[in-house]
């Protein structure tokens, strides 16, 4: 695959799709060890997918981020989605490859899955070739936060994108209320704070955290908190469809 990019920024549109200017033949090595090195970054997860819904090829950490521990690229390339993610997860991704073909506009994506916050930073891989399906190139990276505006400055205006579900992996034993609850202790609020953002007593928020605490066998806030946290769990979440 030839990865000819370059960033470009349109005053009106935002970024672009990457172009990069040629590269002399004696330094295309540097290109082989650039990429080298992105794929076998342990806090990187790189995919190139099609636009019909299936994983080319995977590294191990993205492996990893979508199926835990112990699985590898070499499980997951070559392989069709369809019996290995929900239907709407897929039907998603679908229309965000073809957004951005249409618009040649890469996009950030961000979603909770397995319980953790993932950045998916999704590129249109241009192909000379008529007939074949498209392909992308996407790039993940688990940012453990909940702050949204922090988010927003690390996207630095790229075009972002919030999926519309969640695989809230140990938190998918909570409530909406009580997921509204995590999502705020997770940013620091108190129970009287959080009382008055929900418009509920502090009793009733303290009754939803004890049973948080119960369902997740943690009742330390602290480690709570860092649940909340590693999710990037905002109140907003709590609403979106769950698989």
């Amino acid at each position: 695959m030839a990865l000819q990019h370059h960033s470009t920024f349109d005053a009106d549109e935002g970024p672009t799709t990457p172009v990069m200017p040629p590269v002399p033949v004696e330094s295309a090595f540097l290109l082989e060890a650039a990429w080298s090195s992105i794929i076998t970054d342990p806090l990187t997860g790189v995919a190139i997918v099609s636009g019909d819904g299936r994983t080319i090829w995977a590294n191990d950490q993205i492996a990893k981020f979508f199926h835990g521990d112990q699985a590898t690229g070499a499980q997951y390339s070559g392989t069709d989605w369809q019996g290995l993610y929900p239907r709407e997860w897929i039907e998603e991704r679908l229309a965000i490859m073809k957004q951005i073909k249409e618009t040649g506009r890469p996009l950030l994506l961000r979603t909770i899955w397995r319980g953790y916050q993932q950045l998916s930073w999704m590129h249109y891989i241009p192909d000379d070739d008529e007939g074949k399906a498209d392909h992308f190139l996407v790039i993940t990276r688990r940012i453990g936060c909940a702050d949204s505006n922090q988010i927003e400055a690390m996207s630095r205006g790229a075009n972002m994108v919030e999926s519309k579900i969640a695989s809230l992996g140990e938190l998918a034993s909570l409530t909406t209320r009580e997921l509204e609850v995590l999502a705020l202790l997770g940013q620091g609020l108190s129970i009287k704070e959080i009382a008055s953002t929900l418009h509920r007593s502090a009793k009733t928020v303290e009754n939803h955290r004890s049973s948080i605490g119960r369902k997740l066998q943690l009742d330390d806030r602290v480690q709570l908190a860092e649940l909340a946290r590693r999710a990037g769990l905002t109140p907003k979440d709590a609403a979106r469809k769950r698989v």
